[in-house]
């Protein structure tokens, strides 16, 4: 077993940037990236909401400029998938290990019974692969997909999960978009700042949204909605998106478009965490985000016991961080994942200090 100063479980612009902080505090922090290293980013065209990127970057390069960028800083990155953790007590204990015959796809798409009793195997089949003092997770969350023909296939090249991100890519053009909850809506009144055909496909004859999305939807001459109606097939010509086969009411059609937009919903990336540290109904974890950091500088040496309270980004455990997309179902952009990052090496780093001198 490996003992190690900080931990930081995610690869995207919120463990980078942790990482990155961490580094310049000689905190010698471990990366681990996972097997889907850089998230979301890595299927983005291209990332033209992050300041002082005035041409865009496209977002590999963008997640390879910070890998070098961490690395700079004394971090290790380390391309291991975290199958297991023991936040019971510190040093926290992280495994890496498979039980035999089970893969890192099959772990995904287990029940969450399924889950606890594979991560109990892994405990306790072997000692921990690695102990650490702190722990951030930032693993993000992943869109929830259709699964439908195409879909993989056509992903970065016409089939996309923000259209806050690349609806400028759809100017003048043809796009739809699937889904009827908050997400869908917002992103089909988004693309009308771009486009002038904006079709919104959805399997049930009720939308799922507020009301005031609705309304607005509704009032839009340049969205029109598809009823009863579910995506099938995304259909192209090998490099680009060219239309859409589609179920309505029990009758085949197909649609002509130049890009769709999947906004079915999100599923944080938390699953092995969920039984040792809170999270909300949807899986996000919780962190005090509401707490005082100013009032941290106001404590006496005899308030220092409390002074867990006063770090926004700390979870249930003291010692265990939450930053980026896990944690955040409202923004979930790249710039808001990277500050939040930020803010969790800073309390990482403060933790530390504090606790040492406990």
């Amino acid at each position: 077993m490996q003992n190690i100063s900080v931990a930081v479980i995610g690869s995207g612009p919120a463990g980078y940037t942790a990482g990155i902080y961490l580094g310049r505090a000689l905190l010698k922090p471990v990366l681990f990236s996972g097997l889907s290293m850089g998230g979301q980013l890595m299927f983005t065209r291209s990332v033209d909401n992050f300041p002082g990127f005035p041409d865009g970057v496209p977002g590999p390069q963008f997640i390879l400029d910070l890998q070098k960028q961490v690395a700079k800083f004394g971090a290790d990155l380390r391309h291991e998938q975290i199958t297991a953790v023991d936040f019971s007590q510190r040093p926290f204990r992280l495994w890496t290990s498979l039980p035999e015959n089970v893969d890192h796809e099959d772990m995904k798409n287990m029940s969450a019974e399924e889950l606890a009793q594979t991560m109990e195997l892994i405990k306790n089949s072997k000692e921990a692969d690695y102990a650490a003092e702190a722990v951030l997770i930032s693993t993000g969350a992943e869109h929830l997909k259709l699964a439908v023909p195409g879909e993989k296939e056509y992903m970065g090249k016409g089939v996309g999960f923000c259209a806050v991100c690349d609806g400028a890519f759809y100017r003048d053009k043809k796009v739809v978009v699937v889904g009827g909850g908050d997400s869908a809506l917002g992103d089909a009144l988004a693309l009308t700042k771009f486009s002038d055909q904006v079709f919104l496909v959805h399997r049930r004859d009720k939308l799922r949204a507020c009301k005031t999305l609705q309304e607005r939807v509704f009032n839009d001459n340049k969205i029109k909605v598809l009823w009863n109606t579910e995506l099938k097939e995304i259909l192209g010509d090998g490099q680009r998106v060219t239309g859409l086969k589609l179920l309505q009411e029990s009758k085949e059609t197909e649609l002509s478009a130049d890009g769709v937009f999947v906004a079915v919903g999100y599923r944080p990336n938390s699953a092995i965490f969920v039984n040792q540290i809170k999270t909300n109904q949807q899986g996000y974890i919780t962190t005090k985000q509401f707490g005082n950091p100013q009032a941290l500088l106001e404590l006496n040496k005899e308030e220092k016991s409390a002074a867990e309270n006063y770090f926004p980004t700390m979870t249930s455990i003291p010692g265990v961080f939450a930053a980026g997309d896990v944690t955040d179902s409202l923004y979930r952009q790249a710039v808001v994942a990277a500050g939040s990052g930020a803010m969790a090496a800073i309390d990482i780093e403060r933790w530390l200090e504090m606790s040492d001198q406990a």
